[in-house]
C-alpha cells in the first residue's frame, strides 16, 4: 500500500506520521511506502536533529519518498548521493529514504510516478538567502526541460503527478503575490511551469502540498488533491476523487 501526505516540516507536524496517531503505521511492512508532497524539513543543517529524525524514519518498517518542497535546506539536500531507484534518480538520504528527483518518473507499487517538487516561499522578504531560503526552491529551465523530456519518452502519460505547489489553473495559485525578480534568470515560474505540464499530459491524479489545507478540485475533469493534515491510502483517494467524495482528515 502506498500512504500520502504532505508538509511535515521536521518535527513540527511530523506526529501526524507518527504511528502512535497514524494507526495504518502500525501495520505496514518493507512492501508499503509514504510519499511526503514536499517539506520534509528532516534534512536541515545536517545535524543531531537531522540525524534523530532521520535514524527514526530508518527505523520505521516501511519506504519513505518525497519531493522537494520550498522550505528544504537545498544545500544539504544536494550532499546525498543520487542513485537508480524504480526507473528514476533520487537522492538516497538513508536506506528507506529517498528524494525524488524534479522531472523524473519512477514505477512502484504498481503506478508511475512524475516528481514537480519545488515551490515558491510566499515569506520571501523575510527570509535570508542560504539561511532560510533557497533561489533554487523552483524549477530552473535545465529542469523544466528535462521534465518535459522524461514525459516525452513515454507518450505523456503517467499514473500519479506530484509536485509541491499548484499549477496555474488552480485557486490556489493565486492566494500569494510571486515576483519573479527574487530568482535567478535560469529559474522559470513555477505555476506557469506545472500548468503547461498538465495541460500535457495524461494522468489519473495530481497530488500537491504547500497551502497547509486538504481538498479536492477537479480541472478537465481529473482530480488535484491538496494535502496537508490528510494521511491517506492512494487507491482510497483515488475512489474518492472518483465519487466527488470530501476529504477525511486522518486522526
Amino acid at each position: 500500500m502506498v500512504y500520502i501526505t504532505s508538509d511535515i516540516h521536521g518535527a513540527f507536524d511530523i506526529h501526524k506520521i507518527n504511528p502512535r496517531e497514524f494507526i495504518p503505521g502500525q501495520t505496514m511492512t518493507g512492501d508499503d511506502y509514504l510519499v511526503i508532497c514536499g517539506d520534509f524539513g528532516c534534512v536541515w543543517d545536517g545535524g543531531s536533529s537531522d540525524r534523530f529524525w532521520l535514524n527514526w524514519f530508518e527505523s520505521l518498517p516501511w519506504t519513505t519518498v518525497f519531493i522537494e518542497g520550498n522550505h528544504e535546506n537545498f544545500d544539504v539536500l544536494e550532499h546525498y548521493p543520487v542513485v537508480e531507484w524504480n526507473q528514476g534518480k533520487v537522492r538516497q538520504i538513508r536506506s528507506n529514504v529517498f528524494m525524488l528527483m524534479r522531472g523524473e518518473r519512477y514505477e512502484f507499487a504498481g503506478k508511475s510516478w512524475l516528481a514537480l517538487g519545488g515551490g515558491f516561499s510566499h515569506d520571501v522578504e523575510h527570509r535570508q538567502a542560504g539561511k532560510n531560503w533557497w533561489n533554487v526552491e523552483i524549477f530552473s529551465k535545465e529542469e523544466a526541460l528535462h521534465a518535459q523530456q522524461t514525459m516525452e519518452a513515454h507518450d505523456w502519460k503517467v499514473d500519479i503527478v506530484l509536485s509541491h505547489d499548484v499549477f496555474s489553473a488552480h485557486p490556489l495559485a493565486n492566494k500569494y503575490q510571486h515576483n519573479m525578480a527574487n530568482y535567478s534568470d535560469d529559474r522559470v515560474h513555477q505555476h506557469e511551469f506545472l500548468e503547461s505540464m498538465r495541460q500535457k499530459l495524461d494522468y489519473q491524479i495530481w497530488f500537491s502540498g504547500h497551502y497547509h489545507v486538504d481538498r479536492i478540485d477537479y480541472f478537465d475533469q481529473k482530480p488535484c488533491v491538496v494535502l496537508f493534515d490528510t494521511v491517506e491510502e492512494v487507491d482510497t483517494l483515488i475512489q474518492k476523487a472518483k465519487d466527488h467524495q470530501p476529504l477525511d482528515l486522518a486522526q
